[in-house]
């Protein structure tokens, strides 16, 4: 093996593409050795229990309740916007 540069960015990975930052451009179309170490984040189910439990508290402060007349209201809030 010949000499080796090492390189350390965080990217997104898309649809398969790893994007080289802009200060790395001189490396663009070179040949690489790549190891990819992903960051820990949420699952999909732990966002979706959190959405869910966002909803539910939502559902019960309720905080519509006081409003008698929701097209009167609407109107009252699409006339502070003019």
């Amino acid at each position: 093996m010949g000499n080796m540069n090492s390189l350390e960015f965080t990217t997104k990975i898309e649809h398969g593409v790893i994007h080289l930052p802009k200060e790395f451009e001189e490396y663009e179309n070179a040949v690489a050795r790549v190891k990819v170490t992903l960051e820990t984040t949420e699952d999909k189910q732990a966002k979706k229990d959190r959405l869910f439990a966002a909803f539910e508290k939502l559902a019960e402060a309720n905080p519509f309740a006081d409003i008698e007349n929701p097209v009167e209201w609407q109107r009252k809030l699409r006339d502070e916007w003019e």
